[in-house]
């Protein structure tokens, strides 16, 4: 149906088309406007969308990448431990064959040797010389010919073969009649065989010296010799090593013939019948005789001669004997030497313990015992016969205190990348320590591992139970984005080491700081790890898990009855741990020098109205920097708290011991979340030797935070070097007369109004001297008033 698109021109219609027209030309503009900024909206959404979606799209990806990290690493594992195992197989097949060789190898030797028990007399047992496979033949011979001959009594035939025998020869030690003529080679083996049958009536130790050296001629004979008098030089073989199984004192010069070593060349016939033989009355006649003899064969009596195989076994067994019996006097010596070591050990625990009593003011002796002595059944020792010197005594200087052990708590991931706790920092500190000479001149101490009773004055059982015994396998299920487990998202857990590298932290600061309170050390610096005062009663958080300086601070009120204990903290993080366990006792000072920001900073506690409760109401001091970290804390806000606050309520608190909590986070070098402050190691130093004023100097420091290594390092220099007396740098004029910032003052004067109840310097309100003289006569000493004065003048006015 066609449309009618006639206008009605009726007046009313027309003035009410004029208005159509203009809302319709009006709409247009406004409707693109609404439409742009429609686009607009949507184009933003889009963007915000889009950003959101990158944002869980990297989200995403980084937790992926952390699985396929830690899947991967795992893979690695399960590979190193798979070829561990086929290395581990491998070896016990290679030993189990080697084991089958020789029991095979021991098999066939039985069974030769049981062919040769067994066989029968017709049967060769070892391949002759030619010489003596001639006289076989020969004896043989003339036992089948006598046997022909008509059978007479066996005494006849011993009766004629003598007599033949004497016709033949006038002397069984000359040669026969019917070979008068000998070459020059056979004189030289007659005249060593007939040296060697005259030795025979010497004595034992003479007859083994002249052997010996007749040896060493016939030998350097015997080379020159032809292959027909082998059987010669085996029976002088034979014989030699009878003596030397009975004297190995000559066995060098066997095993010498056996190597084909030459002889010593001075050892020449003359030398040894002149040195040898000595007053035995030989006349040059009956050497002349003894030349025409011929060469000492083996008699029917003799042992058969030993083939060169033989000799060397015998050497060997020899060898073998005299390398067991010196095994056995060095382990002899081995157990000896540790049971002198655990007995010195034990005299010095004890002459500790005495020395810990008599400060404390109990007497404990000792009886005396004799020094340890050799008894009659240990063997004999030249080293052990002199009187044993006792322990020296400690050198009255600096203590450290450090053991490799607390490096092992790590996080199973293995990655120290990611934690910024690990064991390379106390590492780190122990080897400047020692490239810069500082550590030859302290006494170290050797470190303990802590009692779960010590742990107990601080925490619970159930925590120390937990945490203080072994593997948490099955007690922590907290997983770690690295892969490994822990208590929180940073405090790291090592199912092996972690409970021993907690527990001998803690005894390593109880050890230094009773040898100081007990005047053995001057002072001290324990490098543990560990830190410890985060730790509160039940709770482990911020890489701590035993508060080691509260521990040390309990035991000492508890065994050396020490009144008053001053622990200063300056530790970026506020010490909630320490707080805690302390905040009712009045004979504990608690001075912590932290970044606050309000609350906003790890923990979150010390504020400065955060005094104590009950009898310990103002002995807790929290100098709490606000501002964050513009600008950040540096030397001239330390200084000037140090100055204002710290020493004049330590001077007025007089404490016996100087407990520090030596974090190294204010030091600059640490990135915003885990300090971000400017303070400088030389200020540190400084401010400790401000702190040795105190107490008679009986300072200890124990390390707490720090994790930049250049940072704490240097600052552990400054640290021990203050305590050893050292010339420090100066700190620059500028430095010293500079202004704290805004952000400091105003922490410090919260500070003054807070305490100003509680200590008696702070009732110095005002500037007036009609105030200042009712302080002093009031007691309040004159440094802590000027120490005021000096800083409201300059900051608060």
């Amino acid at each position: 149906i066609p449309m009618d698109l006639r206008v009605d021109q009726s007046p009313g219609a027309g003035s009410g088309s004029g208005a159509g027209l203009v809302s319709d030309a009006v709409d247009p503009g406004v409707r693109e406007q609404q439409l742009q900024q429609e686009l607009l909206a949507l184009k933003h959404k889009q963007q915000v969308q889009r950003q959101l979606l990158i944002a869980e799209f990297q989200r995403q990806h980084e937790q992926l990448s952390r699985q396929h990290e830690a899947q991967l690493q795992e893979h690695i594992k399960e590979l190193l431990a798979l070829q561990h195992q086929q290395e581990l197989l491998e070896h016990q097949r290679k030993m189990e064959k080697h084991r089958v060789e020789q029991e095979l190898e021991k098999q066939q030797r039985e069974q030769k040797l049981q062919l040769l028990k067994n066989k029968e007399r017709g049967q060769e047992s070892a391949v002759a010389s030619t010489e003596v496979k001639m006289r076989l033949q020969e004896f043989v011979l003339n036992k089948k010919k006598a046997l022909a001959q008509p059978s007479e009594p066996n005494l006849k035939v011993r009766s004629r073969l003598k007599q033949k025998v004497t016709e033949r020869r006038s002397s069984p030690l000359l040669r026969r009649r019917d070979n008068p003529n000998s070459t020059a080679k056979k004189r030289s083996l007659d005249m060593a065989g007939t040296i060697l049958t005259q030795s025979v009536t010497l004595t034992f130790d003479i007859k083994c010296i002249l052997e010996m050296k007749i040896y060493c001629c016939t030998v350097s004979l015997l080379h020159t010799q032809t292959h027909t008098h082998t059987h010669t030089h085996t029976h002088l073989l034979s014989r030699f090593s009878f003596w030397v199984a009975g004297d190995g004192k000559h066995a060098h010069l066997l095993k010498s013939y056996l190597l084909k070593v030459e002889p010593p060349s001075n050892l020449l016939p003359t030398t040894v019948l002149s040195t040898g033989i000595g007053a035995l009355p030989l006349q040059p006649p009956a050497l002349h005789k003894l030349r025409q003899h011929r060469p000492l064969g083996r008699t029917q009596s003799a042992p058969l001669p030993q083939s060169n195989q033989a000799l060397q076994q015998l050497v060997v067994q020899q060898q073998h004997q005299q390398f067991l019996e010196k095994h056995k006097q060095q382990f002899q010596q081995l157990h000896i030497n540790k049971a002198l070591l655990l007995e010195q050990q034990r005299i010095h625990q004890l002459r500790n313990y005495q020395a810990s009593m008599e400060a404390a003011g109990l007497s404990v002796s000792f009886p005396g015992h004799r020094p340890l002595s050799r008894a009659q059944s240990s063997p004999a020792s030249a080293s052990f016969i002199t009187a044993q010197e006792p322990p020296s005594k400690p050198r009255f200087t600096t203590g450290l205190v450090y053991d490799s052990l607390m490096q092992k708590h790590q996080c199973m991931c293995g990655n120290t990348n990611t934690h910024p706790e690990h064991a390379g920092r106390i590492q780190s500190i122990w080897s400047r320590l020692q490239e810069t000479g500082l550590r030859g001149q302290c006494e170290c101490i050797r470190g303990r591992k802590a009692t779960l009773e010590e742990l107990q004055t601080v925490h619970s059982e159930a925590h120390v139970m937990l945490y203080g015994t072994n593997p948490l396998r099955q007690k922590l299920d907290s997983k770690l984005p690295c892969g490994g487990i822990g208590v929180d998202s940073d405090t790291i857990w090592n199912e092996v080491h972690s409970s021993s590298a907690a527990r001998l932290a803690v005894g390593s600061v109880v050890e230094l700081v009773f040898k100081v309170a007990s005047g053995e050390l001057k002072n001290g610096f324990a490098v543990v790890r560990p830190p410890g005062h985060h730790a509160e009663e039940s709770t482990p958080m911020g890489f701590c898990y035993f508060n080691s300086v509260a521990i040390a601070a309990k035991l000492l009120q508890q065994r050396l009855n020490v009144s008053k204990i001053l622990i200063v903290d300056w530790d970026v993080h506020h010490g909630n741990g320490t707080q805690q366990a302390f905040y009712d006792d009045p004979n504990v000072l608690y001075i912590s020098l932290h970044r606050y920001d309000d609350g906003n900073f790890f923990p979150g506690s010390g504020a400065p109205d955060e005094v104590g409760s009950g009898l310990g109401v103002g002995f807790n001091v929290n100098i709490a920097f606000t501002g964050g970290l513009d600008p950040p804390m540096g030397d001239a806000e330390y200084l000037s708290a140090f100055r204002t606050v710290v020493m004049p309520i330590a001077n007025e608190f007089a404490p016996d011991v100087v407990l520090v909590s030596a974090g190294f986070d204010a030091v600059e070098g640490h990135p915003p979340p885990l300090g971000g402050y400017k303070v400088t190691s030389k200020c540190l130093g400084y401010l400790t030797k401000q702190l040795m004023g105190l107490a008679g100097g009986r300072v200890v420091l124990a390390l707490e935070g720090g994790h930049d290594l250049r940072a704490i390092c240097d600052a552990s220099e400054a640290c021990v070097s203050a305590l050893l007396g050292k010339e420090l740098d100066q700190l620059s004029p500028d430095l010293l007369k500079q202004r704290p910032n805004a952000n400091a003052v105003s922490s410090m004067e919260k500070v003054l109004e807070t305490q100003s109840e509680y200590f008696l310097f702070y009732e110095v309100s005002s500037c007036s001297l009609n105030k200042v003289q009712k302080a002093l006569v009031a007691g309040i000493p004159q440094k802590c008033v000027s120490s005021y004065l000096s800083f409201k003048a300059r900051y608060l006015n």
